[in-house]
């Protein structure tokens, strides 16, 4: 059952989200017992993330609140998730039982006993908020436990960043990192300290250093577009088949811009002044390319003509083969899509509610449509061939999104080519300009390690 509902979750992702780009998978050790700390943005997207890209079975924790509904609760004891009951869901007023999680604990130490790999949310709760939430010390307890019991060797503490373009909107990008695991056979606490809380600390700041935590949503609104630019000034002009950059390229020029922000108010003014301006001439490239139409990634294109007749050719073939497939493929799902995301779009409370909406009820939607199709297929021909349409639906879904994204930047760039070949004084323009900017980009950088006069505290 969980390989099914894995798979199940894998498809419902990657139509949801059009790139779900992993970072680091290396660093967790195999054969080893591990304990998974992951932010929480996304609500349940965010389990199914995990569990889909992680190779191994993941038993999931969830809040005990989840477990009031006594549908969802059976489902969920079903697939093995353990409830976590927080001091905050207990009765107002009534102290909290101190071993209200001890059967959980005991089925975490199981499961790890016997080299598991389990998933908790340290937050303990999803949120909106640009940063993480204080973490709670049960993931610390919970390794410390295991560790100390002495039956479980070798366990790892691997925090996991999860980080949504935007976790709101389909066919957006997700950039999953995970982190340097925590050796917990090597791991001791500062002295003067208490283990829980000095393990704690070091898992949030791993945790800090796979995700973006800024002060308020502005700041990571401002950075993450400033990234985007930075991105598109020094990244290659993509090939076709690359729909558009991995999240991650934009995710580590983020992270540089954020310690060079953190740096900048200790630099003279002259730098601030340059930093500032530097901003400012993106910003205006990018008005510029944006009023013509242009993406700022296409300013490089080639505009001999032979290059244009070679990518209409390719276009064009990948289209009429692929275009029939892909244009069932949307008449198939659209109904059923379409009507999920109608539903996920009421009533909203957060931002992690209408992809955590969309995907369950398109999910639950699909399925029916399949097996109502794969029965009026078998009464009319046979199983078998009933069998064979039902496998190639998500498959026709698949191409459906990947020719669409295709298609999107295919237009994009023939637009910009266009548009070049009619004013190839703007081309220059442009060309020029980008040019100066990475060369001004890359200065600034150098610089301002060279004449910041003291770091931060």
């Amino acid at each position: 059952m969980y390989v099914l509902l894995r798979a199940i979750a894998g498809i419902a992702l990657r139509w949801y989200y059009r790139d779900i780009h992993v970072e680091g998978l290396d660093r967790i050790p195999p054969r080893r017992p591990a304990l998974l700390v992951v932010n929480h943005p996304n609500a349940l997207v965010d389990a199914l993330l995990v569990g889909w890209v992680f190779p191994r079975r993941v038993l999931i924790t969830a809040k005990s609140t989840l477990f009031a509904n006594p549908i969802a609760g059976a489902l969920l004891r079903f697939l093995g998730v353990l409830p976590l009951r927080r001091a905050k869901d207990e009765t107002p007023g009534e102290r909290a039982d101190p071993t209200r999680n001890r059967s959980t604990f005991e089925s975490v130490h199981q499961a790890l006993s016997r080299r598991g790999t389990v998933l908790i949310f340290p937050e303990g709760k999803t949120h909106d908020e640009p940063s993480l939430a204080p973490l709670k010390t049960g993931a610390a307890r919970m390794a410390l436990h295991a560790r100390d019991a002495g039956d479980v060797e070798g366990l790892v503490v691997v925090p996991i960043g999860l980080t949504f373009e935007r976790k709101d909107v389909p066919r957006s990008r997700v950039l999953v990192q995970i982190g340097e695991p925590i050796a917990m056979d090597s791991w001791r606490e500062p002295v003067g300290t208490k283990p829980p809380e000095a393990l704690t600390m070091e898992i949030e700041t791993r945790l800090r250093a796979v995700t973006f935590n800024y002060s308020s949503a502005d700041d990571a609104t401002r950075a993450v577009r400033l990234a985007s630019l930075i991105a598109a000034l020094f990244e290659p002009v993509p090939t076709l088949g690359v729909v558009d950059r991995r999240l991650g390229a934009e995710t580590a020029i983020t992270r540089r811009i954020e310690e060079l922000s953190a740096r900048l108010p200790f630099a003279d003014a002259a730098l601030r002044a340059r930093a500032d301006q530097l901003v400012r001439r993106l910003e205006a490239v990018q008005r510029v390319a944006s009023k013509h139409g242009v993406l700022i990634e296409d300013v490089g294109i080639t505009l001999e003509p032979h290059r244009a007749v070679r990518f209409v050719v390719r276009e064009g073939w990948l289209l009429a083969i692929g275009g029939p497939v892909a244009l069932w493929g949307r008449v198939n799902h659209w109904v059923p899509f379409r009507a999920a995301r109608v539903i996920a779009m009421r009533s909203i409370d957060s931002a992690a509610d209408p992809a955590m909406r969309t995907l369950v009820a398109a999910t639950a939607f699909v399925l029916l449509a399949y097996l109502a199709q794969t029965a009026v297929v078998a009464a009319i021909w046979s199983p078998l061939v009933a069998l064979a349409y039902l496998v190639s639906l998500p498959i026709a879904a698949d191409i459906n999104f990947y020719l669409s994204d295709r298609l999107r930047r295919a237009l994009s760039r023939a637009r910009a080519w266009m548009r070049f070949r009619r004013d190839p004084e703007l081309h220059r323009r442009l060309m020029d300009e980008l040019a100066l900017l990475r060369a001004d980009v890359l200065a600034f950088d150098r610089e301002l390690d060279d004449r910041v006069v003291s770091e931060p505290a």
